[in-house]
């Protein structure tokens, strides 16, 4: 048995491709799972991420372990000829996928960034699902024609024991393009179009904030100078304290005091309809800009959590795909090609294992959701404490209110 020969060097490159194998299995499982548990991660956006994971899964199911026992055997295949093409197939149909979905995240966020209002309504759950299935039709095209076209264009006797990749290279070029490049171009064009919105937005929502506040603010103090010293403030709204409830009253009876033979009463001399709903328009002014605000600072957060998967993609990916256009233009100009090959492989790989970290380090939506499938006693217990902590609160404010 060929097992039993293994080298300690052998076994020890074995356990760390495995271990890689496992995390990045177990890691895209977790998101999977958190997005079907979890309803408040039921958007159109980790719809995205959950076909992202699904691509990362199979990765760490298929590609890498088949990798890892190709590297440990030091390139020798166990397995049949027709396997090794529908795997390596396998592998450019989960790669193209994963990065198809994030070129489709990045102008998702895009699309929410721009109008983070409409967002909702355009992005639909049944829009994601179809352009989902457009990603993974477009990888399978790009991936299972490829096998005919590498057995026909195949003229050298394969060797016993071996799986080689195509080098024909009209196809490493059309793939490339299509996998790696334009996705690539169209991240980077469209990351740059979201900070540069990100800073519109952001500047004009503040500006607009601020021109309510101060226009609110006047409408008060215009309202207390015609009012006068004495007059008795109206009661506070204590959902919005900023705001006063309006009277029954419609206008301001004011009395001639310096004339006391007659009493004049001047009817109408202010008009507080008009003083009340201005300031309603203004409150509803300034609500709708917070609302624009929050709404924008949820999926600018989105967008930065999304930045950073993009920018470890770069990373991993970058290096596999410059060394396979190389290689198909001049094999003899890297050095030591397999051994670069298998490391260059490795990392592109490596990254379907990083996006969860990423969630799980960046977005806080996703963090909670791993807490409830990781430790849920523990979620249980903090939950029941801040219930109590509410109900003791609500209560005491109560037994206040009474007393008053």
């Amino acid at each position: 048995m060929i097992w039993w020969n293994l080298t300690s060097e052998q076994i020890l490159l074995g356990i760390f491709l495995f271990s890689f194998s496992i995390f990045t299995t177990i890691g895209n499982a977790l998101v999977i799972i958190a997005v079907i548990r979890e309803r408040y991660l039921h958007t159109a956006t980790n719809y995205f991420v959950t076909s992202l994971a699904l691509a990362d899964l199979l990765v760490g199911i298929v590609v890498m372990p088949f990798s890892a026992i190709y590297e440990v055997l030091e390139k020798r295949w166990l397995f049949e000829l027709d396997w090794c093409d529908v795997w390596h197939s396998l592998d450019v149909l989960f790669s193209t996928a994963s990065i198809l979905n994030l070129c489709v995240i990045s102008l998702d966020r895009y699309w929410a960034i721009k109008d983070p209002l409409s967002y909702p309504m355009r992005m639909t759950r049944k829009y994601a699902v179809i352009l989902i299935t457009i990603i993974w039709l477009a990888s399978s095209l790009i991936s299972f024609p490829a096998i005919l076209w590498w057995r026909i264009d195949r003229t050298d006797t394969i060797l016993k024991n071996k799986c080689p990749f195509t080098v024909n290279l009209e196809y490493i070029v059309f793939s490339s393009i299509v996998s790696f490049y334009f996705p690539l171009f169209v991240m980077v064009f469209t990351y740059y179009k979201i900070y540069r919105e990100a800073e519109v937005q952001t500047r004009s929502l503040r500006i607009g904030a601020k021109q309510v506040i101060i226009a609110s603010s006047q409408l008060q103090l215009t309202l207390r100078m015609h009012r006068g010293k004495d007059f008795t403030p109206k009661p506070r709204n204590h959902l919005y304290p900023d705001m006063s409830l309006p009277e029954k009253k419609n206008s301001l009876q004011l009395q001639n005091t310096f004339e006391k033979s007659s009493t004049t009463t001047v009817e109408k001399l202010f008009d507080f309809d008009y003083f009340n709903k201005n300031n309603t328009l203004a409150y509803n002014k300034n609500f709708s800009i917070s609302r624009k605000l929050a709404k924008f600072s949820k999926e600018k957060k989105a967008a930065k959590t999304l930045g950073i998967v993009m920018g470890v993609f770069i990373i991993c990916w970058l290096p596999f795909f410059i060394v396979n256009l190389i290689s198909g233009f001049c094999t003899r100009c890297i050095w030591k090609e397999e051994i670069i090959f298998t490391a260059v492989s490795w990392l592109g790989w490596m990254n379907s294992g990083m996006n969860p970290i990423i969630y799980a380090c960046w977005s806080k939506d996703f963090k909670r959701a791993f807490r409830k499938l990781l430790c849920p006693n523990r979620v249980q217990k903090s939950s029941r404490r801040h219930k109590n902590a509410f109900k003791d609160k609500t209560g005491k404010n109560l037994q206040d209110a009474a007393t008053i």
